[in-house]
């Protein structure tokens, strides 16, 4: 009976202190999960860059004009040094392939004031060319290879099209294309397009939340060349005037996009 008695008291007696003992060891602190990175997805976003153009627009006339060029009158080329501030948006799809490959489907709209201008006097006349692009859109693939969980080379091409604007005007100095003599070739113009080429680039994407990019992107875009024909209002015969006008841009931007689902 003693025994069996001392045997309760030391099983309550343990019950007891089995809490404190607990209380008493350190308690480790929860580690948060590391954060899953998936790129696949549909996504929006948008962007702001700088464009710029170092291309040359040629410069011609027609039959009535050769004595002119010849004593250099007329330049055969203008540098207008086209460029400007651009920003827009741009949506997409991604399918990551595995953890290290990517591709996906892009398309963008870009508005700003592209633009550039260039004008030279020689002996008789002034001429002026002009290019002007409002705004341009791409549709392209994309392929990268993710060197990190959160972070994407890629490279990227297709479709291109947009705005393209031109204007030209040979004008005798000291006149106006109004006062301009029957004598001399005077004549100005402008002509408006959309136009198709292509674009291709490459760029670094950073995921920086499960659900937030950021990027940095170059692109060229080639919107070909609008060649742009004037005539002479006045001068007998009447000739032509034809400017040859590049549009090829170099577009550096920023952006960041918002992909939907997990």
């Amino acid at each position: 009976m003693k025994n069996a008695l001392l045997g309760s008291l030391a099983l309550v007696t343990a019950a007891a202190a089995g809490p404190v003992f607990a209380a008493d060891l350190p308690v480790k602190a929860a580690v948060p999960p590391a954060p899953v990175f998936n790129w696949s997805g549909f996504y929006v976003g948008g962007n702001a860059g700088i464009a710029w153009s170092s291309t040359l627009v040629g410069y011609s006339g027609g039959p009535g004009t050769a004595a002119f060029f010849a004593n250099n009158e007329f330049p055969s080329s203008l540098a207008p040094g086209a460029g400007g501030y651009l920003g827009g948006a741009q949506l997409g799809y991604n399918w990551q392939l595995s953890p290290a490959w990517l591709v996906g489907l892009e398309a963008d709209i870009q508005g700003g004031n592209y633009k550039g201008n260039a004008d030279i006097t020689l002996t008789t006349f002034t001429t002026s060319v002009e290019q002007h692009s409002n705004w341009f859109g791409t549709v392209r693939g994309r392929v990268g290879v993710l060197v990190g969980p959160n972070i994407l080379f890629y490279g990227t091409g297709g479709l291109a099209y947009g705005q393209t604007e031109a204007s030209q005007s040979a004008i005798a100095t000291g006149f106006t294309l109004a006062t301009c003599p029957a004598t001399l070739p005077c004549a100005a113009g402008s002509a408006t397009t959309t136009r198709y080429g292509w674009s291709a680039g490459a760029g670094i994407e950073t995921m920086v939340a499960p659900n937030w990019t950021v990027r940095a992107e170059y692109l060229y875009v080639d919107l070909g060349t609008q060649s742009l024909t004037v005539t002479t209002p006045v001068f007998a015969p009447p000739v032509t005037f034809t400017s040859s006008n590049p549009f090829r841009e170099n577009i550096l931007r920023i952006g960041f996009n918002y992909k939907f689902g997990g």
